[in-house]
């Protein structure tokens, strides 16, 4: 976040005189892309919606979710992915335990 300017600077037009214009070079492109994700991220974490986050629930994952409901992975994949290692679970299981 602070390798980019957060404010527009002010520039000069003859015609028009001075206005404001976030920078964005085509050779920063890639660090401006980066601070957009770290505000939303810092936003994010200091928001009432950062009680919400939370790891997902598939063993393998390292995702993050904003839990709503009885959502408990970041996506249907990981979700069919936990379902079905608890049926399999269940099926190789010894009967008498």
């Amino acid at each position: 976040m602070t390798r980019v300017p957060t404010a527009p600077l002010l520039q000069w037009d003859d015609r028009s005189g001075p206005y404001r214009a976030a920078p964005h070079p085509t050779t920063a492109i890639l660090d401006h892309a980066l601070a957009t994700l770290a505000a939303d991220a810092a936003d994010l974490l200091t928001s009432a919606e950062a009680a919400r986050l939370t790891a997902c629930g598939s063993v393998p994952c390292n995702r993050f979710l904003l839990r709503h409901g009885r959502r408990h992975w970041c996506s249907t994949r990981c979700g069919d992915r936990a379902r079905a290692a608890r049926a399999y679970a269940r099926r190789t299981r010894p009967e008498h335990e």
